[in-house]
């Protein structure tokens, strides 16, 4: 009995000997080390270009995500909300991973606001060239992209921005080449994302790098975020975008928005505008016809044309050579009195029968015209 219990007690010290080197090894191995996430924040920035990555990002506790501003103090969004950054510039971490959002206009003037006001402020532009530096992946979001711009990071690189500010983008870095027809433009180390919500997508894609396709896929779940990479949907690519900004003047900040609907090669918009005392609906008709005979390379279709319906037809080539018809219509709001309904529309000539008649032309766009919105694609 007394070999028996010295045999045990043996092969029990033997068997604590055998296991020391993988106990030893499991105290010692160091955890991997979280990676650092930095989002630049600032007066005016766009709370959902900074939130919406946080959110992707930070998922899951799978990387230490963090705000960092100039300053320690308090910073007031676009809208009004007030941010308390964990960090300054002077004790922030170093990054990983680099996120700079938009907002405001891109205005480096004494009107810029949000990213226009930041545009010439020398410690954060050196502070995202550093960071950059630093970083293994830069994102910029919506009109963030004119400050990693200024930093130098778009040089020689393809990127976007949020629409209505590519061409303004591509003017200050004429060496990059901008595009508006994506949601992301990743170029390797940098990224640059379109408005808004588009650096959802962003983040998104950068999971994918970052961790695989599964675990993207799984944030975009869990966040309840209709995730869709293939999609090439993109809101400067957008048919409105050709229809020029100043047609609003009289609609905008007065009226109400019915109905916007379309896509890349047809658009259609309805408003509903109250009427100013003696005034009627062809008074906004003719100011939307005298803003649209200001712009260049616009004809108009309609003016031997007969109608009783308060209607107009335009003809223009965009910048990129597209041929497209565009139409205004303007009649009495039957659901609301004293105001009139406004309807505008443009659709690619393309896809309007082809005709060298300016009469066939122009009445196949008042056909079209007449036609439900939601055969716009």
């Amino acid at each position: 009995m007394k070999k028996l219990v010295t045999l045990v007690l043996l092969l029990a010290t033997l068997g604590c000997f055998v296991s020391s080197p993988s106990v030893e090894a499991q105290t010692n191995a160091s955890p991997k080390r979280k990676a650092n996430v930095a989002i630049l924040i600032f007066d005016g920035v766009q709370i959902v270009d900074y939130t919406g990555p946080y959110e992707v990002l930070g998922s899951w506790s799978r990387r230490n995500v963090y705000t960092v501003a100039e300053k320690a103090t308090p910073i007031t969004t676009h809208m009004g909300m007030r941010v308390v950054p964990n960090y300054s510039f002077e004790n922030s971490p170093k990054p990983d991973i680099l996120v700079i959002p938009g907002g405001g206009n891109s205005d480096p003037g004494p009107k810029g606001r949000g990213v226009g006001a930041q545009l010439n402020n020398e410690t954060l532009v050196r502070w995202i060239k550093k960071s950059a530096a630093q970083s293994q992946y830069v994102m910029s979001v919506c009109n963030g992209a004119f400050l990693i711009a200024r930093a130098g990071l778009l040089d020689g690189l393809e990127a976007t921005t949020t629409a209505g500010m590519t061409d303004l983008l591509q003017s200050v870095t004429p060496r990059a080449r901008v595009v508006a027809d994506r949601r992301f433009v990743d170029n390797g180390k940098v990224m640059t994302t379109a408005g808004l919500t588009s650096g959802i997508d962003g983040a998104l894609h950068l999971v994918e790098k970052l961790d695989g396709l599964g675990w993207a896929q799984l944030i975009a779940k869990s966040i309840e975020y209709n995730w869709q990479p293939e999609s090439r949907y993109a809101r400067a690519a957008l048919a409105d975008m050709n229809l020029p900004g100043s047609i609003y003047e009289p609609i905008f900040p007065i009226g109400t928005p019915l109905l916007m609907h379309g896509g890349v090669n047809a658009w259609a918009e309805e408003w509903s505008v109250p009427l100013a005392a003696g005034s009627s609906a062809s008074d906004i008709l003719n100011s939307i016809n005298e803003r649209w005979a200001k712009e260049k390379n616009w004809d108009r279709l309609d003016q031997d044309a007969t109608q009783e319906t308060e209607i107009s037809v335009w003809r223009f080539t965009d910048r990129a050579g597209k041929r497209w018809i565009a139409t205004a219509s303007v009649a009495a709001n039957e659901a609301q009195q004293g105001h009139a309904l406004v309807k505008l529309k443009i659709a690619s000539a393309a896809s309007l029968e082809k005709s060298a008649s300016s009469k066939e032309l122009f009445r196949l766009a008042v056909l079209n015209t007449q036609q439900s919105s939601n055969t716009l694609h």
